[in-house]
């Protein structure tokens, strides 16, 4: 917008420095911090937050009262709200605006909302100095309320078909975890088992075969661990001696009463706590400072999976790292990664690595474990514990703290998990991948249109602000006439700024002699 200039602006319009028409009203000593917020109350707070209101304050000596509407500007976030009533401003980075006469307070607010988002991102940086030195092109009078006008019209259509967008995700996420639910209760498998029975094993048999895998494995491992000893030895020693491997923890079997509190299963399926079908022992990931990221490898963070799946591999960070930390915290193909620590929404999502064309690792707030494939199917398992009832059982001991909860080893082993035999969970996967593959796309096509939303509301009040949204009529008066009212405004301003001075210093002056 630094760019306007009156040539390229309708005839009738002016410019002028944003910071001139409006005034900065102080919030010195009415300030509320996030702490003193109530959940209810008398006056709103009003912060720069995305929320119109974050809390309320009874506090009377707190409360801004001016002229409104206002706007209140969110320094750090660029939120701009319009204020129609007293109201308490919250404690960082809350400018507050008082418009001038000569602009429709409702127009400002629109205008301030493009600027907003036409500035540089600074971060947590201030960004209230760059939109005060911005121009803005000013309409004249009747003008400005037919652009208000066509604004809002405008909005009111697109705001329809974004509610219309947001209520088809919303149903989107429904049928997906009522697809996992079926899934998970053997409904979506249900003929498949009557025409397959020959293929089933009952309960007893797989529980027993699971155990003597992994009886099976651990001594395999075992044999490994004495070869690589005698290599160790006959090469001098040298390094550090091969870690024995440990003895597979045996989680204790569901008792009657915890599979009864549990959704009933088709005779075929069990239940089994989920550390019986670990492969090995979990492992938590590398922490390392902030400065040791930049270059290296690749390091899988939390915000890197969702839904049982990674994200594209090109928003990993990278990180340096020792060769024996490489090959300590390397992932694997079929490993399944949990999340342990984050904010409760988000605590015990999971996903399945796929095959990488290069070494990853993955951070300390993630834990990761094998299962025995044979038995049961890597996602299946992180489609189950990306359901509901699946999250709801790994987080069934979470640690709450501020902000965050934890789920540690124990709890993830003690997770209960509906197991079948592995020819129906390869039926599930299948159906799941099949109809899941079609949700994504919606999904997909969803954000596509969002974001083309976002777009096209920017466009209009770029429109707006260049004079091509309404026809002009020249019957207006000329905006050089509200300039004159900016003037006269700011010199009114000025003046009773100077008597309010004048008056404070006589009461000092008052003062001082009154004690002589």
């Amino acid at each position: 917008m630094s760019d306007l200039n009156k040539n390229n602006l309708p005839v009738g319009w002016e410019i002028d420095d944003y910071a001139n028409i409006v005034t900065t009203i102080s919030t010195n000593g009415k300030k509320v911090n996030q702490k003193q917020y109530e959940v209810s109350g008398k006056y709103p707070v009003i912060d720069q937050g995305k929320e119109d209101c974050s809390g309320y304050c009874n506090d009377e000596e707190k409360v801004i009262d001016a002229n409104f509407p206002i706007l209140v500007f969110g320094d750090h976030t660029r939120a701009v709200k319009s204020i129609n009533n007293p109201f308490v401003a919250g404690a960082d980075g809350v400018k507050v605006l008082q418009p001038s006469g000569a602009i429709t307070p409702k127009l400002l607010f629109y205008f301030t909302q493009y600027l907003a988002i036409s500035i540089k991102d600074k971060g947590y940086a201030r960004h209230y100095q760059w939109v005060a030195k911005e121009l803005i092109g000013i309409p004249p009078e009747n003008e400005q309320i037919r652009i208000v006008e066509k604004i809002e019209e405008l909005f009111s259509e697109l705001d329809k078909g974004i509610e219309s967008l947001k209520t088809a995700k919303a149903q989107l996420a429904v049928y997906r975890q009522a697809l996992l639910k079926h899934a998970f209760e053997g409904k979506l498998t249900e003929e498949w088992r009557k025409d397959n029975a020959d293929k089933l094993e009952s309960p007893e048999q797989l529980l027993q075969h699971i155990q003597q895998e992994r009886e099976a494995r651990y001594q395999q491992q075992l044999e490994d661990w004495k070869k690589e000893v005698v290599e160790w030895e006959t090469e001098g020693k040298e390094g550090k001696k091969p870690t024995k491997p440990k003895k597979h923890k045996i989680f204790p079997s569901l008792e009657d009463k915890d599979i009864d509190a549990l959704p009933t299963l088709p005779e075929s399926w069990q239940w089994i706590r989920l550390g019986n079908l670990i492969n090995g022992s979990a492992q938590n990931g590398i922490y390392k400072p902030s400065s040791d990221y930049g270059q290296g490898n690749y390091i899988v963070r939390i915000d890197d999976f969702y839904d049982g799946s990674l994200v594209k591999k090109g928003g990993f960070k990278r990180l340096t790292l020792t060769k024996e930390e490489l090959n300590t915290y390397v992932l694997e193909p079929n490993d399944i990664l949990v999340n342990r620590v984050n904010s409760i929404e988000y605590l015990g999502k999971c996903c399945e690595i796929p095959e990488l064309d290069e070494p990853i690792v993955f951070e300390s707030n993630i834990m990761k474990f094998k299962v025995l494939n044979d038995f049961l199917k890597g996602s299946f398992l992180t489609s189950y514990l990306s359901s509901f009832s699946g999250k709801n059982r790994i987080c069934d001991n979470a640690k709450h703290a501020v902000n965050q909860a934890s789920i540690n080893q124990t709890d993830v082993g003690m997770t209960p998990v509906p197991i079948c035999c592995i020819n129906e969970q390869n039926q599930i996967a299948d159906i799941l991948e099949q109809k899941l593959t079609v949700v994504e796309h919606e999904l997909t096509n969803i954000e596509i249109n969002l974001k083309k939303s976002d777009i096209l509301r920017q466009s209009i009040l770029k429109k707006a602000f260049s004079g091509q949204l309404v026809s002009q009529d020249p019957n207006d008066d000329p905006a050089s006439e509200l300039l004159k009212k900016i003037a006269i405004e700011k010199a009114e301003l000025a003046e009773k700024k100077k008597a309010e001075k004048a008056a404070a210093s006589k009461a000092k002056t008052a003062a001082k002699k009154a004690k002589i």
